[in-house]
């Protein structure tokens, strides 16, 4: 699907960097990143993962789009579509919980997918790089939980006044 050359090599580098987890990460730590990725290309339409199933990696659009679906018996919608530098699933690299929702390729797709096992070796073998990416991503988390806090606060506003007018 995908050569597999130089400029390939590069692009994964870049599609990390762009990734605002590891934004700050040098050449080297990229480097070692990549050595415990792997990459894996999807066929259009075909499932990355699916709602219920076990959530162990966390994904990084290098080529391609995503769709995060939500399925019933009877429908599919589209949640979300993303894009090359997207990333996503970032929660299952700590947290062995199913998905809430699936996820399919758009198209023709090519990912960087790192698995929970093989980031919780890779803190173990370089603790500065582990200790370096994972500030990033609780740092990630907390603005997450804000956002959040902030949705609900609206949400309950708006309900609040709806009951009030009824």
């Amino acid at each position: 699907m995908f050569g597999k050359n130089n400029s390939d090599q590069e692009l994964l580098k870049t599609r990390i960097k762009e990734c605002p987890l590891f934004s700050d990460l040098s050449g080297s730590e990229v480097r070692s990143l990549l050595e415990i990725s792997h990459i894996r290309d999807y066929s259009e339409g075909e499932k990355i993962f699916t709602h219920g199933t076990i959530g162990l990696c966390f994904y990084i659009i290098v080529k391609g789009s995503v769709n995060i679906i939500s399925e019933s018996a009877k429908q599919v919608h589209v949640l979300k579509e993303l894009t090359e530098g997207a990333y996503f699933s970032e929660v299952h690299l700590f947290s062995e919980t199913t998905h809430t929702v699936s996820a399919a390729a758009a198209q023709i797709t090519r990912l960087i997918v790192f698995a929970k096992p093989d980031f919780e070796d890779l803190v173990k073998k370089e603790p500065k790089l582990g200790n370096k990416t994972l500030i990033k991503f609780l740092e990630f988390f907390g603005e997450k939980l804000d956002e959040l806090y902030r949705e609900n606060k609206e949400l309950k506003t708006r309900l609040h006044s709806a009951i009030d007018q009824i």
